[in-house]
């Protein structure tokens, strides 16, 4: 599983950063993959307001670190922590620019009606320090926050704030810091590392794999952590993969085909199910290995790839007894 922390703060090893920081490392410690961007140097370009994802359910912004690589991130994330301080009772500029150009995962939930295939498993956490004590002082982040973690289907079940926190290294003198992210860790990570994870695994990785782990992610949701990868990847999925997903109302959008490595962050699955008479098992990882069989050939006619939908749900039905021992 992957914990994805947003470091919303501009300062280098201020509270925010060294919160994050200690937390990142005990998800770790516990037996998460864990990626932090520093959004402040990230270089996100802010949100144009101009309505271009609503119409066509994508950014209009292609070429920048929030549609290259971030899109994708929160899309794999199995947690997402939002750290940030307050400025002027608000988020950051920073991850306010982030969180604007969520837009568009916005709109592919809400105007094209698309469900992404862990939004019943996702997991929001916000922590948040100011050096002030004022009654509202988190009020505005924690609305700002709530909407982000809607807009990326992130269930909002956790938050960490503290008042009068203004020095450096200040947090670490909180006599609740460590105890706060041991418990944090302790309800919502480990819950999660305890499910069964499958790897679906195809030759290119463009179709058949990331279709059968979608279907499994949304059919048997907090019991399993699914991933896919080729074993020869190419750089893009098939594109009749996205629009077959979408005409089940199911998005793969910011996803790509992805190697061993990238999957599950290189984790040995509990089981992994082979998609393709041309692999041999010895070639993949896994506890458990079981094959579907399928021949290669191409995937043009909406008649094969309605079939091979049909044929991947049929399987995944199969695999009902792998999550209830």
């Amino acid at each position: 599983m992957l914990i994805l922390g947003l470091q919303g703060s501009p300062r280098k090893a201020g509270n925010t950063d060294t919160f994050l920081t200690a937390f990142m490392k005990k998800a770790k410690d516990a037996g998460a993959s864990v990626k932090t961007l520093q959004v402040a140097r990230s270089g996100i370009t802010p949100c144009k307001g101009c309505g271009y994802c609503e119409k066509n359910g994508r950014c209009i912004i292609a070429d920048d670190p929030m549609s290259r690589e971030v899109y994708g991130l929160l899309r794999k994330a199995d947690v997402v922590v939002a750290a940030s301080p307050v400025f002027f009772y608000g988020i950051s500029a920073q991850l306010k620019g982030l969180i604007d150009r969520s837009q568009t995962l916005w709109s592919r939930k809400y105007v094209y009606k698309l469900k992404d295939p862990m939004a019943s498993t996702r997991k929001g956490i916000l922590f948040s320090v100011a050096a002030s004590r004022g009654r509202q002082l988190f009020d505005g982040i924690h609305l700002t926050t709530k909407y982000f973690f809607d807009a990326i289907d992130a269930d909002f079940v956790h938050t960490m704030t503290y008042r009068g926190v203004e020095a450096k290294g200040a947090i670490e003198k909180c006599a609740n810091f460590d105890s706060d992210i041991d418990a944090a860790i302790n309800e919502i990570i480990v819950p999660l590392l305890d499910r069964k994870t499958v790897l679906f695994v195809s030759k290119q990785g463009t179709f058949r794999a990331p279709m059968a782990a979608a279907v499994t992610q949304v059919t048997y949701g907090e019991q399993v952590r699914t991933d896919f990868c080729g074993l020869e990847p190419t750089s893009e999925f098939d594109p009749s993969l996205l629009e077959k997903m979408e005409q089940e109302g199911v998005d793969m959008a910011y996803r790509r085909p992805q190697s061993f490595d990238q999957s599950n962050l290189g984790l040995e699955p509990d089981l992994t199910i082979i998609l393709g008479e041309d692999i041999e098992k010895g070639d993949v990882p896994g506890k458990e290995k079981i094959e579907w069989p399928f021949s290669a050939g191409s995937l043009l006619e909406t008649e094969l790839i309605d079939r091979v939908y049909a044929k991947i749900n049929r399987f995944v039905r199969s695999l009902k007894p792998h999550f209830n021992e």
